[in-house]
């Protein structure tokens, strides 16, 4: 069995720095990694070896010096690797990126299993695996958990998604990205170290993997980055220092909730800057009858969009006749009218036939745009409709704008937050996008309009379900008004009932940062952050918290923010709207004993 594993290296973002003068990131002098993810599809594939055997092929794309990465991955395990290095590939997007991948595999010989790390930490793409796999002509399972077994051709895996879990066989070849809980990363033993410094690791150029010249690099990529930016500053902070403290907060508190609870969402239609000929699109996101709540979510962003493009706004759903309800929802947010892709007998995502299908009303219908919630299934689901329908895709995007000529800028965050890049695609169409959660408002514009069923005929799928399970849990987090966020000011475990307290008398909830996710004090999904969840609470109110910038960016949707901190340098106090300096074991008793005697507008 010949197991390819794909890997990245990046800049190690724990290095990654802005300069005080400039407000830039700081590149100069910052090590190179194995992008975090890929480390358990290395892992991973070492384990497959060991339990079917066969061999472990690493490979990646870059510059000489990721010739360091391979030798770690052989280190760890791998029995080969493979450098594709040529200055012609620099400044690839995933579509040119996969294009390169593939045409590589194709010259060392295919394999049978491809592993991809989940995600890309530089930019958060979760693209380049699925978008290998087609490609190459393959299926792709996103998003796996759990090899079950392997053997006869086939391949059983556990696939898991934000609400659901699906046990999966599909033929072989096949495409797998690994989720971080899949296993463990082993650690290189210093012989092995050794030995991976002698090993040779063949370099591969454009001339000979046989690439087409228009298909690599920054000339081939459908999209170009054309703005590298520090994230903007959006708050203008009131800092205090004194005894009071806790009736100061408090003061503060009733303060931002009845500004908050008196500003009504409401959509105020802009003057269009272009006119364009095809419309925007959103995908609609579901699990059978039942709607992801982000897809009306960035609704009304591209309701804005649209009337700037000065075009109509249409939503876009695939599945069988259990989408109606959704359907009608859908003009509550602001659409013209609807698409529907029915495919008979698919209430939930399956990729290769929504692929077919979302493709299918794509080219027949010639939208101007098409943008996607940043979920798991939608993620993936965009990856490979890209390919299909060849155009680019822009990932986890939080903010837009329209110029003159109708084009679309897409902004996103990299390496944590750490800077802003701003991303365009002009010579392909539809532009497509990926939109992170919880950025935008859900904004009721009810509308009536049309709705366009297209059948689907061809229904056939590489993929089988064998076992089908929603997960029964809520993200009480995105959910919540009010949110408790604790840190490491908190300094132990037991004393996160401090902010539980505050959190009970507030009617809100406790989340963590990412160090005290990753050190077990409390549950992972209570992660708050751009690798957690993106929070937009009506009141934010941070505990002890630094303010690294990947939480930064999960809290940004925030309406008000509160923070107490020791330390006076935090870089939280440069991102809240109040802010108190001091200690929280002093001042969070104090007000939590004041919200009992008094509450709290809700």
């Amino acid at each position: 069995m010949r197991i390819f594993v794909s890997i990245k290296q990046v800049p190690d973002a724990d290095d990654l720095r802005i300069d005080p003068v400039t407000n830039n990131l700081v590149r100069e002098g910052v090590p190179a990694v194995i992008n975090p993810p890929d480390l358990h599809a290395i892992e991973e594939g070492i384990r497959l070896r060991e339990r079917y055997g066969g061999k472990v092929i690493v490979i990646t794309m870059g510059p000489p010096q990721a010739e360091n990465a391979l030798r770690e991955a052989i280190a760890m395990g791998a029995d080969e690797a493979y450098l594709i290095t040529d200055r012609a590939m620099a400044g690839a997007d995933t579509w040119a990126t996969s294009y390169t991948l593939y045409k590589a595999i194709k010259k060392i010989g295919e394999g049978d299993i491809y592993l991809f790390g989940r995600r890309a930490v530089d930019g958060e793409t979760e693209q380049v695996g699925p978008q290998t796999g087609k490609w190459l002509g393959i299926p792709s399972v996103g998003y796996v958990s759990k090899f079950i077994e392997i053997g006869e051709g086939k391949a059983r895996v556990i696939r898991t998604v934000e609400n659901e879990e699906e046990e999966i066989e599909v033929p072989l070849p096949a495409v797998f990205t690994v989720l971080e809980t899949i296993n463990k990363p082993r650690e290189p033993d210093i012989l092995s170290l050794i030995k991976s410094k002698t090993v040779k690791i063949p370099k591969l150029s454009k001339d000979d993997i046989g690439a087409e010249p228009n298909k690599i690099g920054l000339a081939g990529s459908p999209t170009k980055v054309i703005k590298v930016h520090p994230p903007p500053k959006t708050r203008n902070p009131e800092i205090y220092r004194g005894n009071d403290a806790p009736q100061w907060v408090y003061d503060k508190i009733v303060k931002s909730l009845k500004e908050v609870n008196e500003v009504k969402e409401t959509y105020v239609k802009p003057q269009p800057k272009a006119k364009v000929n095809g419309e925007i699109w959103v995908y609609i996101d579901h699990t059978g009858d039942e709607v992801n709540r982000v897809s009306w979510e960035i609704m009304s962003e591209g309701r804005r969009i649209a009337d700037l493009l000065d075009t109509k706004l249409a939503g876009v759903i695939v599945g069988d006749d259990e989408v109606k309800p959704i359907i009608k929802e859908a003009f509550n947010y602001g659409v013209d009218k609807v698409y529907h892709a029915r495919v008979k007998g698919f209430p939930f995502y399956i990729n290769d036939v929504y692929t077919r299908a979302l493709s299918k009303v794509i080219k027949k219908y010639k939208p101007e745009a098409i943008f996607f919630p940043g979920t798991r299934n939608s993620r993936e689901l965009a990856s490979t409709t890209a390919i299909e329908v060849d155009t680019g895709l822009i990932a986890d995007c939080v903010s837009f704008d329209v110029d003159e000529k109708g084009i679309i800028y897409s902004t996103r965050p990299d390496f944590g937050g750490k800077e802003m890049s701003t991303i365009i695609c002009p010579n392909h169409k539809p532009v497509m996008i990926t939109v992170r959660g919880g950025v935008f408002y859900p904004i009721k514009i009810p509308k009536e309009g049309e709705v366009i069923v297209e059948e689907i005929e061809d229904l056939s799928t590489k993929f089988k379900v064998l076992n089908y399970t929603k997960l029964q849990k809520r993200n009480v987090l995105a959910e919540a008004d009010i949110v408790i966020g604790v840190g490491r000011g908190i300094k132990s475990p037991e004393n996160i009932k401090l902010a539980e307290e505050l959190a009970s008398v507030l009617n809100g909830v406790v989340g963590v940062s990412k160090p005290l996710a990753d050190m077990g004090w409390y549950p992972k999904e209570r992660q708050i952050g751009q690798t957690g969840t993106t929070i937009r609470p009506k009141l934010y109110i941070a505990l002890g918290i630094s303010g690294a910038v990947q939480h930064l960016v999960g809290i940004s949707g925030a309406r008000r923010i509160i923070a107490i901190n020791i330390d006076p340098e935090a870089p939280i106090f440069q991102n809240c709207d109040y802010g108190v300096i001091g200690d929280i074991f002093e001042v969070v008793p104090g007000l939590v004993k004041i919200v009992r005697e008094r509450g709290v507008p809700q």
